[in-house]
């Protein structure tokens, strides 16, 4: 699925529109407040609002009807010592990528973008060479691929949490349909395999 740049300035106006018209300063404090300690009860919000708890369940609700308040669960970046990176690509078939990429255990997530480039792809490995590994098996050698920029993310300012996929059901052949014993970057100790082959040698993912 392609989006021209109109259809995303429609979407920021959109969006900016929803916060002028439905998030007030009791939402925003609310926001700010979960945003500080996810784990704050709806009874302690109610004190330190001065409205009524049914109130903050409601706004609450309202929030995640409307996309401005989602929950979800991951891994500090820092704390468990994982690596992150950063690859921009130009190419004329961005919907290839987005649904190769959505089977791949390293992805995180992937940006339309403008400029030079119209993607940029973050993964998360628990080592380096294994991320290096991957996009040069995968993306580097691709033909779809016009251009592109391979960057490691030293290391975030802040605490960075992200959702991970931890991969209980391995199996032999990985989603990309290869076969790690087979691989001699595997082979040569220089990537830990893929996390979803039960020959990963990693611990987490």
């Amino acid at each position: 699925m392609y989006y021209k740049i109109e259809d995303i300035n429609e979407v920021i106006l959109g969006w900016q529109i929803f916060l002028m018209k439905e998030v007030d300063d009791v939402d925003k404090k609310i926001l700010s407040l979960l945003s500080q300690n996810p784990e704050i009860s709806q009874i302690e919000l109610s004190g330190r609002l001065r409205i009524s708890q049914p109130a903050v369940s409601a706004r609450i609700r309202k929030l995640k009807e409307k996309g401005a308040l989602a929950y979800f669960v991951g891994t500090s970046v820092k704390k468990a010592q994982l690596f992150l990176a950063r690859i921009d690509i130009a190419t004329n078939n961005a919907e290839h990528f987005v649904n190769f990429l959505d089977k791949c255990p390293l992805y995180l997530n992937v940006f339309l973008t403008s400029g030079r480039y119209n993607l940029t792809i973050l993964l998360i490995g628990e080592n380096i060479r294994s991320i290096m590994s991957c996009v040069d098996s995968h993306l580097r050698r691709n033909p779809l691929i016009r251009d592109m920029e391979f960057d490691l993310i030293v290391t975030p300012i802040r605490d960075f949490i992200v959702p991970i996929r931890i991969n209980l059901d391995k199996k032999i052949i990985t989603p990309c349909k290869s076969e790690c014993s087979n691989c001699t970057l595997y082979i040569s100790n220089r990537c830990l395999g893929c996390p979803a082959s039960i020959n990963y040698k990693g611990t987490l993912l």
